[in-house]
């Protein structure tokens, strides 16, 4: 928001006001320069020197076996490995062996102050990109510029150490793990073998192609037992045809012997009439009707005993029949022949159906152990590979370094501080006793106002004032004023000469060096 002229004025003089106020009550500046300046600037003075030290190492992790294992050993990026173990260099363990080597732990009686130098090592030592590849820069910053420079070149010696310590000692963990895979896998291998060879073993009709087999053999048997069924029909038609063959000259013969007359007739003549006369006077239970019939069926037995001997003395009669039932004999032990036949295919085409029937069965269960077997083998010899190429790499490791360090600037103890920055942190002391000094004058300003002109005049009191009366040197206001402000100008010029002399004392490293030496003297 852009503000008019008159708004503009008014901020102006608002500012002004808030000045003229702050001067006003400039004692509290003096003050607070006096107060704080000194105080900070001694405090500033007595800081110790801190010491830097720094090496810049170079990592080569272009190897020339590199391209000629590629393929047979494990691919590794050396480059990624080298960027773990930076990350990893501040870790505790690390920062503890730091502190070993260099004897630091020795210093420490306690473990919370071996836990205070190792903070202090985590804390004041960096590790950067010096701006090309793979070369970096270690840094340290300490009160004694020996330890500093031990700690440096210890930080280079646990680098090296891990990352080359690490890459073997997981190749060692590697090659544990695969000869353990690879004993379970050839565990597995084997137990899956012998499940395979048991199964063909106990399934040897009905493995993969034998289902062809079976087709063939159930068409054969097919036809064999329409064949036999043909058989046995053909048989019952000829041994039905035989059969009333034998009826029909059967009921010839006994027509014949019907026609026969023999002695007995004219007796079993009598006797049925007889037999007729005593029925029509007595009944069935009557012993003379008993007797009577006995003596009919005797000779009816006699009659036709005859009969069959005058049968029998007739050629044509006795040959017809003699070879009919020796045909229908033949004919029923063939047609007996058949039905054993007959059954035994039947029970065979249903066997070889119900094997039928299990082929695919057994084909998928020998699917799924191939299945199994081929894929236990296929880790196992991918295992196998692996475990060659984890040996390759034990041994290329073991006879030279993927990472190869060169130290390009080795750590040196500094000569001359680094820090801290004095004259800087001098003349913030000096901003900022200013600035403390200014907030208070401001603020006793506001609690204590004082009109300082006109205008602040009216807007207190809303009342038009028409003009106002200046002091004259008679009154002796202005030479009281003139001297305040002299002594305030004084005041500012001997602290400016002490911040020169701070300043001065605090460049110079052998006067600094010096005046801190007779202090501690005292």
């Amino acid at each position: 928001m852009v503000l008019g002229g008159n708004e503009m004025k008014e901020q102006f003089d608002l500012l002004l006001q808030y000045l003229q106020g702050i001067w006003l009550q400039r004692r509290w500046v003096v003050i607070s320069l006096w107060v704080i300046c000194p105080l900070g600037w001694i405090a500033v003075t007595l800081m110790p020197n801190q010491y830097s030290a720094e090496a810049r190492v170079y990592a080569d992790t272009q190897s020339i076996l590199q391209p000629l294992l590629r393929g047979i050993a494990i691919d590794t990026d050396p480059s990624q490995e080298l960027a773990l173990m930076i990350k990893t260099l501040l870790s505790r363990p690390n920062l503890e062996k730091i502190a070993r080597y260099t004897d630091a732990d020795m210093r420490a009686s306690t473990s919370q102050e071996f836990g205070k130098i190792v903070s202090d090592l985590k804390k004041n030592i960096s590790i950067k990109s010096a701006g090309e590849e793979n070369l970096f820069t270690i840094n340290y910053s300490g009160s004694d510029p020996q330890y500093t420079k031990e700690v440096v070149q210890a930080a280079i010696d646990v680098f090296i150490e891990n990352t080359v310590g690490q890459k073997r000692q997981d190749t060692d963990k590697a090659n544990k793990f695969l000869t353990s895979q690879l004993k379970e896998y050839e565990t597995r291998l084997i137990d899956a073998e012998v499940q395979l060879a048991d199964f063909k073993r106990l399934n040897t009709g009905y493995m993969p192609g034998s289902e062809q087999n079976y087709y063939r053999r159930l068409q054969t048997l097919q036809d064999q037992l329409e064949d036999t069924r043909l058989s046995v029909l053909e048989t019952e038609i000829q041994l039905a045809t035989a059969q009333k063959q034998l009826s029909d000259e059967t009921a010839i013969a006994a027509q014949q012997m019907a026609n026969f007359s023999t002695e007995y007739d004219i007796r079993l003549a009598s006797l049925e009439t007889r037999l007729d006369e005593l029925l029509f006077r007595f009944t069935d239970k009557h012993p003379d009707v008993i007797e009577t019939r006995r003596q009919i069926a005797d000779l009816k037995l006699l009659q036709q005993g005859s009969q069959k001997r005058a049968s029998s003395n007739s050629p044509y009669s006795n040959a017809v029949l003699q070879d009919i039932k020796l045909n229908i004999s033949q004919l029923e032990n063939q047609l007996a022949s058949l039905k054993v036949r007959e059954a035994n295919q039947i029970e065979k085409n249903n066997l070889l159906a119900q094997k039928l029937k299990q082929v695919p069965h057994v084909e998928a269960q020998l699917t799924n152990l191939m299945r199994n077997y081929d894929i236990t083998k296929s880790k196992y010899e991918d295992l196998l590979s692996r475990r060659e190429a984890a040996l390759i790499s034990k041994n290329v490791d073991a006879s030279s370094d993927e990472i190869n360090f060169r130290v390009i600037d080795p750590p040196l103890a500094p000569q001359s501080p680094s820090g801290p920055i004095r004259p800087l942190l001098l003349t913030v002391v000096l901003i900022a006793a200013i600035g403390a000094g200014g907030c208070i004058a401001f603020v006793s300003s506001q609690l204590s106002p004082v009109v300082v002109s006109s205008v602040q005049l009216y807007r207190l009191t809303n009342l038009p004032v028409f003009g106002h009366v200046s002091l004259t040197e008679s009154s002796g206001l202005v030479t009281k004023e003139r001297r305040k402000i002299w002594l305030f100008s004084f005041i500012c010029i001997v602290l400016v000469v002490f911040y020169v002399g701070f300043i001065a004392i605090n460049s110079t490293p052998s006067i600094h060096s010096r005046i801190i030496q007779e202090i501690e003297y005292l």
